[in-house]
């Protein structure tokens, strides 16, 4: 097993041991077969337990049982023994405490890093439960010594409670060695599989993806193909092996390998319009009116650096608000004018 999936074992196992306390835990809870105590001999066996006093009756065969509050009254004067009522707060609470860190540890199944806080409950509810069954056997105990009873011992109700606080406490370690073997390397939840696992960290390279192309020639910049004992990186440079460092702050680099232009660069290349050689300028007359001429641009011999016809930077000089009329079909210019 991957040792990054022990922590499901361990939860599991924990969540087991929990609900074995949890059933054993609520049996004896519930039942007044605590502690039993016989008055003198041949009497009849009388019993109790958290919550009801019973007498069994030796003519009938039968247990006749009533709850503390009424049993107090006719037994006891209308005043239960301490003991009962401490051990009965003590031992509700853990058993609550009980059921909650076992509900918090099946939903942490879902929720691994919960399984902190099934473990803080459980705890909780051990020490509530380990202090007070303690109390109830000791004073059921002194009870029937001050009494005179001439046989007294506990029954199965008490000791359900013994395996009950075991089964806790070794909960407790399972469900907190879950969560921080989960906080160190587990992934997802219990019912993620080993095929899932997320890997986190630097990503790994593979080796280097070259086209096939002409032989490798020397160039300023670039990289050739890494040596066999640096197969993610780049070479030291030429000339020197690959066990001396070279003299660059980057000592992992090598001269380039003439290969084939990639997809890119091939595409890119398509997409440039190729030139259809040097353009020269004609004098086209549009109308036989007089106008300025235009250009239009044919592909001929070179003629470099021919000066457009037409290139008006400014209106002509002249008096103001005085039209210029050209008859002449000949581009006027005169001297620029500053504008504002």
């Amino acid at each position: 097993m991957d040792r990054c999936q022990i922590w499901k074992f361990l939860l599991i196992t924990g969540i087991i041991l929990s609900l074995v306390a949890f059933i054993l835990g609520w049996i004896g809870f519930g039942v007044p077969d605590w502690h039993s105590f016989q008055l003198y001999t041949n009497s009849i066996v009388e019993f109790y337990g958290l919550w009801a006093y019973c007498q069994e009756q030796v003519t009938t065969f039968g247990t006749v049982c009533n709850s503390w509050s009424t049993a107090e009254n006719i037994l006891f004067g209308g005043s239960r023994p301490h003991f009962i009522r401490t051990s009965e707060g003590l031992i509700t609470v853990g058993m609550i405490l009980l059921s909650l860190g076992l509900a918090i540890a099946v939903l942490a199944t879902i929720l691994p890093l919960i399984a902190y806080l099934a473990g803080l409950f459980a705890l909780i509810s051990f020490i509530f439960l380990v202090i007070g069954l303690p109390i109830f056997g000791r004073e059921s105990n002194n009870l029937s010594i001050a009494q005179g009873d001439v046989v007294y011992n506990k029954r199965y109700g008490f000791w359900l409670m013994v395996p009950t606080i075991v089964l806790e406490f070794l909960s407790i370690l399972f469900f907190l060695a879950a969560a921080f073997l989960y906080q160190r390397c587990g992934y997802g939840n219990i019912f993620s599989g080993a095929s899932k696992k997320v890997t986190g960290g630097k990503k790994k390279l593979g080796p280097y993806n070259v086209l096939p192309g002409p032989s490798y020639v020397n160039a300023p910049y670039g990289m050739r193909p890494p040596a066999a004992n640096v197969p993610y990186g780049m070479g030291p440079p030429a000339g020197l092996g690959n066990n001396v460092i070279g003299p660059d702050p980057y000592p992992d680099w090598s001269y380039p390998s003439q290969a084939m232009p990639t997809l890119l660069s091939q595409y890119l290349t398509q997409q440039v319009p190729r030139s259809s050689g040097h353009l020269v300028a004609r004098i086209v007359s549009v109308s036989s009116l007089p106008q300025p001429s235009i250009t239009r641009a044919i592909s001929a011999l070179p003629a470099p650096n021919v000066a457009p016809d037409y290139y008006r930077m400014s209106e002509p000089t002249g008096p103001p608000f005085r039209p210029i009329i050209n008859l002449t079909g000949q581009t006027l210019v005169g001297p620029l004018i500053r504008t504002r």
